[in-house]
């Protein structure tokens, strides 16, 4: 039995090809941290013709976490944030294999009970404050880095103005966010 001049069984996988084509499978999944309320799942999208695309993601509590920062420090491993290449087709957080990390030991001050409610305070990773839950992680943009409450992922990145990552290359509107990005940390560090 022929379909509009294509046998049938040919029919049914032009069929079942294009429904692969179009959608994204996960590749890899991984369930994170000790209470599972992170997930790190690399999805994959065939192309005929050319590599699959595939995009790293970062969920927390089954939703996907903004993608406003360079890298995060979660559970002693690092993922950073890529951009698709011609010659890389991957784009967003990649797990560095490689990231070996520093010993942090616990100095400074005592993390104030206004900080804790905020749920932030700008650190480099090896400065992790006393009293800092063990839920909260390290993350950075460019020349900001903090420890942070997941929960307050979104309030953190409104706070300081943080666009999302995304396209390849760096415009010149980016540049000029990037200069009202570093003024608007200034003013906060001096608060």
């Amino acid at each position: 039995m022929k379909v509009s001049g294509i046998p049938s069984a040919l029919a049914a996988v032009l069929v079942i090809l294009s429904v692969l084509i179009g959608c994204a499978t996960v590749r890899d999944r991984d369930a994170l941290g000790p209470e599972r309320n992170w997930e790190y799942r690399v999805r994959e999208q065939p192309r005929i013709g050319s590599p699959s695309l595939e995009t790293g993601e970062l969920r927390f509590r089954d939703r996907g976490i903004p993608i406003v920062f360079s890298e995060l420090v979660l559970f002693n491993e690092r993922y950073t944030y890529r951009y698709r290449t011609e010659y890389d087709p991957f784009q967003g957080y990649r797990k560095d294999p490689e990231f070996d990390p520093p010993e942090i030991t616990e100095a400074g001050p005592e993390l104030s009970r206004r900080e804790r409610n905020r749920g932030w305070y700008l650190s480099e990773l090896d400065e992790r404050r006393p009293g800092t839950p063990g839920g909260w992680i390290w993350v950075r943009r460019e020349n900001l880095s903090a420890y942070l409450d997941p929960r307050e992922m979104r309030e953190f990145a409104e706070y300081y103005r943080l666009e999302e990552l995304s396209g390849r290359h760096a415009t010149a509107e980016d540049r000029r966010s990037n200069v009202q990005f570093r003024f608007s940390v200034q003013q906060s560090l001096s608060r």
